[in-house]
């Protein structure tokens, strides 16, 4: 229990900021699953009973229409949390969760959720900030779909996902790029093009992932957009 609640600290800043105490009482009421890629961690419209930390893989949160269309409203990446709000509000859940890739998560109990939120101050701000942040993040993407041309949004999305080491950057994607192309409101071909066109701005398909090599210039081609990898636009 140990090594996981100090893996789960390591991985989400939200956890991170929680007392020592705190965190051991949410271990305690945890569940630590793995689950294949395709599986549906909460549906919209279900009882919200959980908050979820991504500790491997990718989820991706979707929104299906009465027409059938569906709609990819954002990606987790490892150390993210998600379905914490509808949980805290106890609130149907508002969207539904499926499993991008092969994942890790750990669910945390919507009780001892909100009963740690009242005793650990720090928790309930860091549950809160995090909470605005997210809904922040999904005005930046509507701003973005709405002012950023394809190639900007895929711009966003690389700088946002991309790990630095060895005196590069790389963005590994293990799903498939169609994924990404409808996350960002794309056609599966305009990503490619898209992606072609950045190699003049030092981005490259490599056998690990994307190579970006000038993050600068992908910021230039941004714009005027301060902090633009540390904002979650794409």
């Amino acid at each position: 229990m140990e090594t996981l609640m100090a893996a789960a600290a390591s991985r989400c800043p939200v956890l991170s900021q929680a007392s020592a105490a705190s965190r051991e009482t949410l271990m305690r009421h945890a569940l630590l699953r793995h689950v294949e890629r395709g599986t549906c961690i909460f549906s919209h419209g279900a009882a919200a009973e959980s908050g979820y930390i991504l500790m491997g893989g990718w989820i991706k949160i979707t929104r299906t229409q009465p027409c059938g269309a569906i709609s990819i409203l954002t990606l987790h990446a490892p150390g993210e949390t998600f379905g914490f709000a509808d949980s805290i509000r106890r609130l149907p859940r508002s969207a539904t969760a499926e499993a991008a890739t092969d994942c890790t998560i750990l669910s945390v109990s919507a009780r001892s959720i909100c009963q740690t939120m009242r005793s650990d101050s720090s928790f309930g701000n860091a549950i809160l900030s995090h909470s605005f942040q997210q809904n922040d993040s999904l005005l930046q993407q509507l701003e973005a779909l709405k002012i950023f041309s394809g190639i900007q949004r895929l711009a966003c999305f690389l700088l946002r996902h991309a790990k630095p080491g060895n005196g590069r950057h790389i963005v590994r994607l293990p799903f498939h790029k169609h994924l990404v192309a409808h996350y960002l409101g794309l056609k599966p071909e305009s990503l490619s093009r898209s992606l072609a066109k950045l190699k003049e701005y030092g981005v490259r398909t490599v056998p690990d992932g994307i190579e970006i090599s000038n993050p600068g210039a992908l910021e230039a081609l941004i714009g005027e957009t301060p902090d633009i990898g540390h904002r979650e636009i794409a």
